[in-house]
């Protein structure tokens, strides 16, 4: 018997989130953009003189978020989830970790999710 039209959906939930999209980008420049929804998120990579950190702005309604000196071979990023935004009248938040093999080449592991609830 070949069972038809049957699907299972994933849904992933961890410490009271749940994930909206996950994954990971190959990035050869300084800025990868997420349409997600209504919403349009780039992360910039910044090489300047100052630590590793990341700041945002809001400009012409895109959520930036820059990320300065994020350079590191063995991954740095931000694990802890930031709040970003809201998305269907829930938080949004931000996790990102940057594996950086060498100039502007990177492995750039992101997750977006809502505060569930």
């Amino acid at each position: 018997m070949v069972e038809q039209n049957v699907t299972y959906p994933l849904k992933v939930s961890t410490s009271g989130y749940t994930v909206v999209a996950s994954g990971v980008v190959h990035v050869t420049g300084t800025e990868v953009k997420f349409d997600l929804a209504n919403l349009v998120i780039k992360y910039r990579f910044i090489s300047d003189s100052e630590d590793t950190k990341f700041t945002a702005d809001v400009v012409n309604g895109e959520l930036i978020i820059n990320l300065h000196n994020f350079s590191n071979s063995l991954g740095e990023g931000k694990l802890e989830p930031v709040e970003i935004g809201t998305l269907g009248g829930k938080r949004l938040f931000a996790t990102w970790f940057v594996n950086t093999v060498q100039g502007n080449l990177r492995q750039f592991g992101y997750t977006f999710m809502v505060l569930e609830g």
